[in-house]
């Protein structure tokens, strides 16, 4: 139960990713993907669950953002919508198949009539591992601790559009893992190529520079300065020696100071304190104390805005961290969406070099911001 709340959670803040102009979703285009790849051992105690090459399906259901607003021309017309995946891992009988439901945004780079579309994708949401790990009836399964896991697919596509059907093919990377909530949780990892076949409701449209005046949107008033104070927190299982694995609550406060530094990016500047029980309890045969077990850390990192949302990777280092199970080094990605001009939420991955240590949900509040573009440009009149 806890694990299906935070990943709702996480599907849910991902579904606003569609932002304002999309509260009335209908897509523009309708299109199919075959995939073949290859499961990659990543660690030399995974060099027994490759068998066959992985395959897999997704329905993708799209809609072109051409509103003419300031989000629309930086993003040069940008392609958003659903996708429904179906995975097979090439291992039956250790890993099963995997089931996926994501949102996704398209970023162009080309864009061209003739010579076709190249896109650069990103989705992100929930998935479903059918074999997971089990001590008596799975024990091969070192890879995946839980049925219900976050699910991430990059890609980078080419397609040609014609009046009602498009065709396409690319490259792609995709990810199935659930951030230590329970393991084991080494992830999945499936690179493969693709083809795709699909039916235009509508058109694509090329983006072309617009000098009339653009359609209203939130661009000013998200592009400002800003300082939040934020809550955040999560919970997570060790692996256990010589006692059954317990969820663990982690709980942190973090100042953050967010700078723009351009069209689309801000400058995030942070002080992480952290309480993570899990830590605490990290060996079984001795706990810590409630003193011993703060962390204090400094965070800097970079967000792009996205409408409503913003996207974020950074790291941060420890200046107090006296159990120090995983190092002196931190890193973040995920998620942040604006639900009013002051509350924020979001969701993200902590971990320590690349290795994930919790799914970490947040509540932030605006106590400070910077004038718009629009101010500034009033006060210069």
């Amino acid at each position: 139960m806890v694990k299906l709340i935070g990943f709702l959670g996480l599907l849910l803040l991902q579904l606003s990713l569609f932002g304002q102009r999309f509260q009335q979703f209908v897509p523009s285009t309708i299109s199919l993907q075959s995939k073949m790849g290859l499961l990659i051992a990543h660690r030399a105690s995974m060099a027994h669950l490759p068998d066959k090459n992985p395959f897999a399906f997704e329905l993708e259901l799209s809609q072109q953002d051409a509103t003419n607003t300031r989000w629309s021309s930086i993003y040069k017309n940008p392609m958003r919508g659903l996708s429904l995946g179906y995975q097979d891992f090439g291992n039956h009988n250790v890993l099963g198949q995997g089931y996926s439901i994501s949102v996704h945004t398209a970023f162009p780079i080309i864009q061209h009539n003739r010579l076709g579309f190249l896109d650069f994708r990103l989705n992100t949401g929930v998935g479903w591992v059918s074999r997971k790990y089990d001590a008596q009836l799975n024990p091969k399964n070192n890879a995946i601790g839980s049925h219900l896991n976050g699910y991430v697919n990059l890609m980078l596509r080419w397609q040609k559009y014609f009046k009602h059907w498009n065709i396409g093919g690319g490259i792609e990377f995709t990810h199935f893992s659930n951030a230590s909530m329970k393991p084991p949780n080494l992830g999945l990892n499936v690179p493969s190529l693709f083809i795709q076949t699909g039916y235009n409701i509508e058109q694509r449209i090329p983006y072309v520079s617009n000098r009339e005046k653009e359609a209203f949107s939130n661009y000013d008033e998200r592009m400002v300065d800003e300082i939040y104070l934020v809550l955040n927190g999560g919970l997570k299982q060790n692996v256990a020696s010589f006692s059954d694995p317990v969820f663990r609550p982690i709980i942190g406060l973090q100042g953050l100071y967010s700078k723009r530094i351009g069209e689309r990016w801000k400058l995030d500047l942070g002080m992480d304190l952290t309480y993570n029980d899990a830590n605490r309890h990290f060996e079984d045969t001795s706990v810590y104390t409630v003193g011993e077990t703060f962390q204090l850390g400094f965070y800097a990192g970079a967000s792009m805005q996205f409408y409503k949302a913003e996207f974020l990777v950074g790291i941060g280092v420890y200046a107090i961290n006296q159990i120090n199970p995983w190092g002196y080094v931190y890193d973040r990605l995920g998620f942040r969406y604006h639900f009013t001009d002051k509350l924020v939420a979001g969701v993200a991955i902590k971990a320590h070099y690349a290795i994930a240590d919790f799914l970490e949900f947040s509540v932030g509040y605006r106590l400070w911001k910077g004038k718009s573009g629009a101010e500034r440009r009033d006060t210069h009149e």
